[in-house]
């Protein structure tokens, strides 16, 4: 098996979610095992890594050396869905597009511009990590070694009569991220905005890159597009998240409860952390 990138440049345009202004997302296919990286126009490319992780209030933001560029998870979730090994990712703004707030439109845009093997240029072999629980309050995550690709469960609990238990269990494979995972769209509730417009977030958020329950129905452009959309969102968000680790994550059986993104970066260390001791 041989490490992928893509063919050619592609580029999508819009808004942020979080900071509203206008922000350009270039993908540029990489020659050398270089990994998914991010770049401003010009500067030096930073490893989407771990180590680069500069924040996770409300999305994961990476620090490309002393500018933070924020919630940069529905990038990566497109590219490590894909199952994509290298790519640089050159960002104009603080953050990327919102797109339909999925990572749909990534995903169809990186296909668009053809995945491709590169021949010379093995992929490791898979990560061998043995099983490990993580608990911190309420957030569990549970790992253990299971031949094929990636398997993860998924359990979203949330005390709303609109939301409730959510639960979600797949096997990975590009196709079915593409098809289960990919279109999920991020979400909130209509409390949380007064707040977070005042913290500076959720500024560009609109029914067009969002969706919103209220305490009586759920706000969503055409509607939901599956009923279990929150936890198929959360599952999107996991998986960019764990791209952090850097590591191939075949062969795995992963678990997990009332995620976010702090919980999915601690844990993405604790499995670097393993991986390395092996």
């Amino acid at each position: 098996m041989f490490r992928t990138t893509i063919r050619a440049r592609a580029v999508l345009e819009g808004i942020g979610l979080h900071k509203g202004r206008p922000s350009r997302v270039v993908f540029l296919p990489a020659a050398g095992p270089t990994g998914l990286r991010f770049t401003a126009p010009g500067g030096v490319p930073v490893p989407a890594r771990l180590q680069s992780v500069a924040g996770t209030a409300r999305g994961t933001n990476i620090d490309l050396g002393g500018t933070i560029l924020y919630t940069v998870e529905h990038l990566l979730s497109a590219a490590a869905g894909l199952g994509i090994d290298d790519l640089d990712m050159e960002i104009s703004g603080e953050e990327p597009p919102a797109a339909d707030g999925s990572a749909l439109p990534f995903a169809e845009a990186l296909l668009k511009a053809g995945i491709t093997g590169k021949p010379g240029q093995e992929r490791p072999a898979a990560a061998v990590i043995p099983a490990f629980e993580f608990v911190k309050g309420e957030t569990r995550y549970r790992v253990e070694p299971r031949p094929g690709p990636l398997s993860v469960k998924l359990v979203y609990d949330y005390p709303h009569k609109l939301v409730g238990r959510q639960e979600i269990d797949l096997e990975l494979s590009p196709e079915v991220y593409l098809r289960e995972v990919a279109p999920a769209r991020t979400f909130g509730f209509s409390h949380e905005l007064e707040a977070l417009k005042a913290a500076g977030l959720a500024l560009g958020g609109s029914l067009d890159n969002a969706i919103v329950i209220n305490e009586t129905e759920i706000l969503a452009k055409d509607g939901l597009r599956f009923p279990d959309e929150f936890v198929r969102h959360k599952l999107l968000d996991l998986v960019g998240d764990l791209a952090l680790a850097g590591l191939p994550l075949r062969g795995l059986r992963v678990e997990a409860e009332r995620s976010g993104h702090a919980g999915n970066v601690n844990f993405a260390k604790l499995l670097s952390e393993k991986a390395q001791k092996q």
